[in-house]
């Protein structure tokens, strides 16, 4: 690296820091919101024989982009935001990815035409071999992408409205490995679960969740937090980890809002997986959801990602010898056509990334 690149990349390591600052107004003191995890990095290991230094990793080479919102030794969750007109720098991605997005019309993986320069167009890294999935039906959002690692680039946006979406990447894929390592990957997995309050009884209007229609106490996070691990939580998304061992049998929980479901591991028997309803009847018991299969370069089976609409409560059974593992993006608030008239509204910093990377350069 050289002096630039190797001040940016401690920078954003410590993206915290930037974005929990304590300001003084008044004689009061405020807290900025906290995005990204502070501490030392973690090992760098990119797939596949992914060529590129870690000074083009995004949230090393353009962390204004590519806000790091939580990371850990297994994954990173970005919010990526691209304003019409901000000079994005060169810029790869040394994982493979799951995109969720919840804004944008045209077919492709950001939802706008964006003008993408790869800085090497042949390599079996540019952007090809990437898998789509539809949104659950009924629905226009949310939609998902399963990718490899990209070399670096640069995506213009020549359009009137940002390009907005989240991006998870693996730092390392389970893959077929979970059945044999889950218990050295993850250890925390074989502690006892704490005690979680009984199911909650009839929902009333009082204690409904918006649109969903059970009583808020039946969230995943609150009835079943053995199982659904918030990592992550702003105005707009959750990041939940989930995990159900081997002869468990989760509480009866359920989900408020639309999701992308991200998996790294392979799939297991199907038959192996109770799934018990509390309303068999309901329309929200994941009928229609939307997947996307792995990338279809370099053999990949994993990423794979689904789409859902709020679930009903149910409760789940894995009776397999391998735990059920994977995460959950929810969107609280689906942005949809609203996003190109509402985003100064609900995203305000956008409008100020030009003047960040003024500052940024000036330095």
């Amino acid at each position: 690296m050289n002096f630039v690149q190797e001040r940016r990349y401690h920078e954003s390591r410590h993206v915290a820091a930037r974005w929990s600052a304590l300001l003084a107004v008044g004689g009061l003191w405020f807290l900025m919101p906290l995005y990204g995890q502070s501490g030392p990095p973690y090992p760098r290991a990119p797939w596949g024989g992914y060529p590129f230094p870690a000074s083009y990793d995004a949230e090393v080479a353009d962390p204004d982009v590519h806000r790091v919102l939580f990371e850990n030794e297994n994954v990173m969750f970005l919010e990526v935001a691209n304003p019409p007109g901000l000079d994005v720098r060169m810029h790869g991605h040394p994982y493979p990815s799951v995109f969720a997005r919840d804004t944008g019309g045209a077919q492709t993986t950001s939802g706008a035409l964006l003008d993408d320069q790869h800085i090497d167009p042949a390599s079996p890294f540019a952007g090809t071999g990437w898998s789509q999935g539809p949104p659950p039906a009924g629905l226009s959002f949310p939609r998902c992408t399963t990718a490899p690692p990209e070399v670096p680039h640069r995506p213009l946006n020549h359009g009137q409205a940002p390009v907005h979406f989240y991006r998870i990447e693996f730092r390392r894929l389970d893959g077929d490995g979970l059945r044999t390592h889950w218990k050295e990957w993850y250890p925390w997995m074989l502690k006892p679960g704490k005690p979680v309050p009984s199911a909650p009884g009839a929902a009333s209007n009082q204690e409904s969740s918006g649109p969903w229609p059970y009583s808020r106490l039946y969230d995943s996070v609150l009835a079943a937090s053995n199982n659904y691990q918030l990592l992550f939580e702003d105005s707009h998304v959750r990041l939940l980890e989930v995990t159900v061992r081997p002869g468990e049998t989760t509480p009866m929980h359920g989900h408020p809002y639309p999701s992308v479901l991200a998996f790294d591991a392979v799939a297991g028997d199907p038959r192996e997986v109770i799934d018990t309803k509390l309303d068999p009847r309901s329309p929200l018991n994941g009928q229609g959801a939307g997947h996307a299969p792995a990338p279809s370069a370099f053999d990949m089976k994993v990423p794979t990602c689904t789409t859902m609409n709020s679930q009903a409560p149910h409760s789940i059974r894995n009776n397999s010898d391998t735990p059920l593992h994977y995460y959950r993006i929810e969107f609280k608030r689906i942005d949809g056509d609203l996003f190109s008239s509402h985003w100064r509204e609900w995203y305000p910093w956008m409008q100020y990334m030009q003047n960040m990377r003024k500052k940024e350069d000036a330095r």
